[in-house]
């Protein structure tokens, strides 16, 4: 499984990665997955150097900043940024996340880069939907409520006896003008039947109405809702009053919501992501057919619901907060929370959030994009281990080594109990390696990583530094026997039979062996120099043995060492 991350790690996430080291402000690639390199044109030839050596100035500035914001908040940072390429502007979200030494100390900065212009493009598009809705809405509710209706009163046979100004209005002509005049002169000629049958069936003593067109005096169409009452007087009909309501913009407008409903809902009904309406008293009113898909619940299970619904208790709270001050501030949000799908678990979602006002400025609703992030949060999670591990052996690296031996070194110093280093390496591994081909010189590296870890006690820790070199950390040891004894182990799981990769081959190995057994100021730095120089001495011995480097109060070193025999 760990293989399989570390393959979809580097080779599988279409977002950018990249694993950064923090020395006194200064950023250093550590780590680029394979789509960083192809985007922006990287290798591995990278690692190790500064964002300032790599990226233009005035770029190298900007992250330098966006990362030192991380370094001292300790906390993560979102930012955004936009750029254009041949003419096109695209959008990329950057996610930083620290991770800290054993005192606290962010020595690390993971990013994670993804292209996030389909986002901003469809959320800025639903945005405009409902933007357009709500826009939609507010006309018609206002020509429909406070326009005043055009009346005109017609004689039996149809023909205009007087009129009110909204009449006027309508038509463009004045009363005056309109007098002695049948009302239908004034109709498009294919509605001139429908107007006639209007005033017969309303001369039978019925309130009759229609949708006619009008033609006004410059000769423009009018949409009218057009009512015909008889006016009876002494129980006879003696005339009728017509009352025309001009519809012309609240049917554009009617023509428009129909369109933008059935472009919203055409976004809506094919997104991956979940889109959800959620109105001001913060029930949900709209969700997309893809809550099937991602949470596996129908979406008319969400309607009415509150918006916190399937919510993590512990997240909710939070949530609720974020929500107020968009609609408080009016900008836009973003949050990471857990919620519960169909089958009970709790996955991570990513919410993209924007409110809505009317032109009054007072709040709608709100527009919720949200997307599933669980694969991506148990990427990062696997970040962390690799940023600790050496990829070949998957024991832990020199980063992890330091922190452990922090640890260590305060339990020394606390329980005054001895405290040891192993270092120790490959007898002529360049002969391995010149010899039988790269291969095979992993392959040794890899099984001699493995036969120490299974010589040391749980609570040790074994270390590759890097090429053949590997540390062992000792704590709470009672005499240097212990050390000597766990040299010994180790020299017998060397010794027997390698056969690798079709070879039968002779490994051995050199070892020094630092101990610090006296209440004494040590450093990593220090012991690892006492182990080193006892290496060394092991391999001007000849190789294939161990010497031990006793740091004690009278700061003499002296040695011991024990040839193993083939």
């Amino acid at each position: 499984m760990e293989k399989f991350y570390k393959e979809v790690l580097m080779n599988g996430i279409k977002d950018m990665v990249f694993i950064f080291e923090v020395v006194n402000y200064d950023f250093r690639f550590q780590f680029i997955n394979t789509a960083a390199m192809e985007r922006l044109n990287l290798s591995n030839q990278i690692i190790g150097s500064s964002i300032m050596e790599i990226e233009p100035k005035e770029k190298a500035k900007f992250l330098y900043k966006q990362y030192s914001k991380v370094v001292e908040s300790q906390k993560s940072y979102t930012y955004e940024e936009v750029y254009e390429e041949n003419g096109i502007k695209y959008y990329a979200e950057t996610d930083l996340s620290p991770y800290f030494d054993e005192k606290g100390t962010v020595d690390r900065i993971i990013a994670v880069v993804r292209d996030i212009t389909n986002e901003r493009n469809a959320l800025s598009n639903a945005m405009e939907m409902i933007s357009g809705l709500a826009e939609s809405n507010e006309r018609y509710h206002s020509l429909f409520f406070h326009n005043t209706d055009g009346i005109f009163i017609l004689n039996k046979k149809g023909y205009i006896t007087d009129g009110n100004e909204a009449s006027e209005h309508i038509t463009g002509y004045k009363i005056k003008e309109l007098f002695g005049k049948p009302l239908k002169e004034l109709l498009d000629k294919e509605d001139t039947g429908n107007f006639d049958n209007l005033i017969n069936e309303a001369l039978k003593g019925t309130n009759q109405s229609g949708d006619l067109i009008f033609k006004n005096k410059n000769g423009e169409q009018v949409n009218i809702i057009f009512k015909i009452i008889p006016l009876i007087i002494d129980e006879k009909i003696i005339g009728l009053y017509g009352i025309l309501k001009d519809f012309t913009e609240q049917l554009q407008s009617m023509n428009k919501l129909e369109e933008s409903e059935k472009r919203f809902r055409i976004i809506a009904e094919n997104a991956h992501d979940l889109i959800t309406l959620v109105n001001k008293d913060g029930e949900i009113t709209y969700v997309s057919p893809s809550y099937k898909n991602i949470l596996g619940y129908y979406h008319q299970e969400y309607l009415k619901k509150s918006f916190l619904h399937n919510v993590h208790a512990d997240d909710q709270e939070h949530l609720v907060e974020i929500v107020r001050n968009s609609i408080s501030s009016g900008e836009p949000f973003t949050i990471q929370f857990r919620q519960k799908n169909a089958e009970g678990d709790m996955i991570w979602c990513e919410s993209i959030g924007n409110p809505v006002f009317n032109h009054n400025n007072t709040f709608q609703h709100l527009v919720v994009l949200t997307r599933d992030i669980t694969l991506r949060r148990e990427y990062e999670s696997k970040l962390k281990y690799f940023a600790y591990h050496d990829s070949l052996t998957d024991l832990p690296n020199r980063l992890f080594f330091k922190e452990q031996f922090a640890f260590a070194k305060e339990q020394f110093l606390t329980n005054n109990t001895p405290l040891a280093l192993i270092l120790l390496d490959i007898d002529h591994f360049k002969l391995i390696n010149d010899t039988y081909g790269h291969d095979t010189g992993d392959a040794v590296i890899k099984e001699f990583g493995s036969r120490i870890k299974s010589t040391i006690r749980n609570h040790d820790m074994v270390a590759r530094l890097g090429g053949d070199e590997f540390v062992i950390l000792l704590s709470n040891i009672q005499s240097s026997n212990n050390a000597i004894e766990i040299a010994e182990r180790i020299n017998h799981a060397i010794r027997q039979p390698w056969k690798l990769n079709g070879h039968t081959l002779t490994v051995t190995t050199s070892m020094g062996i630092a101990l610090a057994s006296s209440q004494r100021t040590i450093t990593e730095s220090s012991l690892m120099k006492k182990a080193d120089i006892a290496l060394y001495e092991a391999k001007e011995s000849g190789k294939n043995c161990y010497k031990l480097y006793n740091v004690n109060s009278s700061n003499l070193p002296s040695y011991t060492h024990k040839k193993t025999k083939l």
